[in-house]
């Protein structure tokens, strides 16, 4: 197997276009949206919002934690997940520092 063709680029952009597939599916969105609005949730709080298996809701988890969106930390027996800002301030300003830079 040969290398990645992600070697090839920058790695900001690499990170960004990860952080990006975060957010290519509507289960993730709403995610996103309720980890935003209302602070740290566990994957069982998500089975009440979304109609999908608690393994699906899981993997979409994964996903999101991966492309560092969110982080998840143990407790109370279980994986509470919450919004990564730092993640979230590095796509609003990769964007922001494109618009500006076109100005």
């Amino acid at each position: 197997m040969g290398a990645s063709k992600k070697d090839f680029f920058p790695k900001q952009i690499v990170s960004i276009s990860n952080a990006c597939k975060g957010f290519g599916h509507p289960a993730r969105i709403i995610i996103m949206e309720n980890l935003i609005l209302g602070g740290e949730w566990i994957c069982e709080d998500f089975l009440q919002l979304i109609p999908l298996t608690r393994t699906t809701i899981w993997q979409h988890l994964q996903l999101l934690q991966n492309a560092r969106l969110i982080q998840g930390k143990f407790k109370n027996n279980s994986t509470v997940y919450y919004i990564n800002e730092n993640q979230l301030k590095e796509i609003k300003n990769y964007f922001s520092s494109i618009k500006s830079s076109k100005l």
